[in-house]
């Protein structure tokens, strides 16, 4: 897949007459694309430079149209790794009212601005440090961190909702070792019955993993989703009576006379070890958080950061799961630690709905039942008559099973990433190609260049010549 980063700073018109500079500083590694390729075209015409051409583009926002006047611009490749960089000047912004047919010009003043687009299949961008300082040096500015943005999610993120936290590296293994079926099973029924003895955990299991009961029972008391404490049960009534932390204490108490409720010392009644959740593991499988922060996880490792990202919202009287911008598309999900059925998909459209997302997403640890994707896809086919085509959503994308859940968020991303990244290279590939004005106005140049040749040196030249 292609990730895509980008980075921006305003920069002085004075200063960019150091731009090529710039580039050769910024990432030498790296081999030029577009002035090569114009400095071939100049040598076929006989010209002495060709440099790339102003024009008028159309740059990228969700709902709004930035008309953009490109200054310089310059591609950069290396391998399987590209830095697009270019000086661009906003001139007129268009908005597109949603559900109408109407259109906003407005006037956007401001000055030139640096752009740096990264397109690699990792984020680490080492050769940044030396790009950032070259255009501190040359052009007098300090890169700084951009993404497209999200007009819906700005809003939503205005009313107060907040981002989430980065998450500790123990809630990362928890939500990993919970993330496998039978280990969270496990769990869910120490929670559910509020402690189980030892020597029941097998019988929790299905048959055919019984044999790792000890090693799945080692892994949820290492992350301390649950642990061990004493139970005492009563011999008459074979109920539990008492718990405790240490057989030391059961014994201790018994000494000072504490008794079973049949009359028994304490002491004297079948003790035996049992497993109860954690106020950790118990906050890990409430509304299935364990899933939730594999999911931030794989945002963060698409370039989605926290601030980007906002979980358990309610909105209006529905609960919302994740909400993201991933680079400039609203995306929502909905997580079920269970079979999607066709009651969820009701709830799940009204959230569509009241939203607006670009894209939607359930996550489900089981599978989604067809009922729901039929009632999906019915819905679907009602609204689209009724729907703007600019504004038109994306189908419904269902990750079935955790072991899915990094693939398919990755295969979204690089969607909307390789989308963006096109846009950008239809901006500046073109600069690298000549029009007909481009020829006219370079062979003007030679030619005005040749009459303001002094004529001193024109005789000199004839004199020369005869002789």
């Amino acid at each position: 897949m292609q990730l895509l980063r980008m980075w921006r700073a305003p920069v002085d018109r004075a200063r960019l007459g150091r731009f090529d500079d710039f580039l050769a500083a910024a990432a030498p590694a790296f081999r030029p694309l577009l002035r090569p390729a114009l400095r071939a075209q100049a040598e076929v015409l006989g010209l002495e430079k060709i440099g790339v051409r102003e024009d008028e583009r159309f740059g990228r926002a969700l709902d709004v149209t930035t008309r953009t006047e490109i200054l310089d611009a310059e591609l950069l490749v290396q391998a399987n790794r590209l830095i697009a960089i270019y000086v661009q000047v906003p001139r007129q912004r268009t908005r597109l009212v949603i559900n109408s047919a109407r259109q906003v010009t407005t006037s956007e003043p401001g000055g030139p601005s640096l752009e740096v687009a990264y397109v690699a299949p990792e984020l680490e961008f080492v050769e940044f440090e030396a790009l950032s300082r070259a255009a501190e040096e040359m052009l007098g500015c300090t890169l700084r961190p951009y993404r497209f943005p999200s007009t819906r999610f700005d809003e939503l993120k205005a009313e107060g909702r907040e981002s989430p936290s980065v998450s500790q590296p123990a809630d990362i293994l928890s939500a990993t070792i919970l993330a496998d079926r039978t280990t969270r099973s496990l769990a869910t029924s120490i929670k559910t019955a509020g402690g189980l003895l030892l020597r029941d955990v097998a019988r929790q299991l299905p048959e055919e993993v019984r044999e790792r009961a000890s090693e799945i029972q080692t892994r949820l008391q290492g992350a301390q989703l649950v642990e061990s404490e004493i139970v005492v049960v009563c011999s008459k009534s074979q109920s539990q009576t008492a718990r405790a932390p240490s057989r030391e204490l059961i014994a201790s108490l018994s000494d000072q006379g504490l008794r079973c409720a049949c009359g028994r010392a304490i002491a004297d009644e079948r003790i035996e070890e049992a497993l109860t959740i954690t106020d950790h593991g118990r906050a890990m499988l409430d509304k299935s958080h364990w899933l939730t922060i594999l999911l931030i996880e794989e945002l963060t490792k698409v370039g989605v950061p926290l601030s980007d990202i906002l979980v358990d919202q309610q909105l209006g009287g529905d609960e919302i799961d994740c909400l993201a911008n991933i680079s400039g598309e609203l995306t929502l999900f909905e997580l079920k630690d269970k079979e999607f059925n066709l009651g969820n998909a009701y709830s799940f459209g009204a959230k569509i709905a009241i939203i607006r997302p670009e894209h939607s997403v359930i996550i489900s640890t089981e599978r989604v039942g067809n009922d729901a994707k039929d009632h999906f896809q019915r819905a679907r086919l009602a609204e689209r008559s009724e729907r703007l085509p600019e504004r038109e959503q994306s189908e419904i994308r269902y990750i079935e099973g955790v072991e899915a859940l990094s693939g398919a968020v990755r295969d979204l991303a690089d969607q909307i990433y390789v989308a963006d990244i096109r846009r950008i290279l239809s901006t500046l590939v073109p600069l690298a190609s000549l029009t007909a004005n481009t020829i006219l106005e370079s062979i003007d140049r030679a030619a005005q260049a040749r009459l303001d040749t002094p004529v001193s040196r024109l005789s000199t030249t004839s004199d020369a010549g005869a002789a």
